[in-house]
């Protein structure tokens, strides 16, 4: 199914307003990978009452976390498309090593294995100032 020589598969971890948000379209764009960011992908999946959206749903209903399972049940059924045969860029997931050795099973039952994890390093003092700004920002326009 994957072509080893053409598939890259990133992981970039790192802090809320670290940048991984703002790095992943440039990155995907520039190796024509797609950018899978699991609370986009669960949010869609529920909004396209897809099997496991529908799952996620009922789970969310009652105030439970969606299992790890079904999020990676989700990336899964997410490689299916062609967007994502050339690789692609897992935004902020896995976030715990239980969920890192569930994501390991289903890829390595596709043969393919994560090429590099990209850590956006960052301090609290640069987050805080940046979530900080933004607010500033959003308040002068409303």
């Amino acid at each position: 199914m994957f072509m080893h020589c053409f598939l890259y598969i990133h992981y970039f971890a790192g802090p809320p307003g670290s940048g991984k948000g703002t790095q992943s379209p440039i990155i995907k764009d520039e190796y024509c990978l797609c950018h899978l960011a699991t609370g986009d992908m669960l949010r869609a999946a529920v909004a396209a009452k897809t099997p496991l959206g529908i799952k996620a749903k009922e789970a969310m209903d009652n105030g439970q976390l969606v299992s790890d399972d079904l999020v990676v049940g989700i990336i899964d059924e997410a490689l299916k498309k062609p967007s994502c045969q050339k690789g692609f860029i897992l935004d902020g997931f896995p976030r715990t090593v239980v969920q890192a050795e569930k994501l390991d099973e289903m890829l390595a039952r596709r043969g393919v294995k994560v090429d590099k994890v990209l850590n956006f390093a960052t301090t609290f003092g640069w987050v805080f100032f940046w979530f900080s700004a933004l607010k500033a920002v959003l308040l002068r326009l409303a």
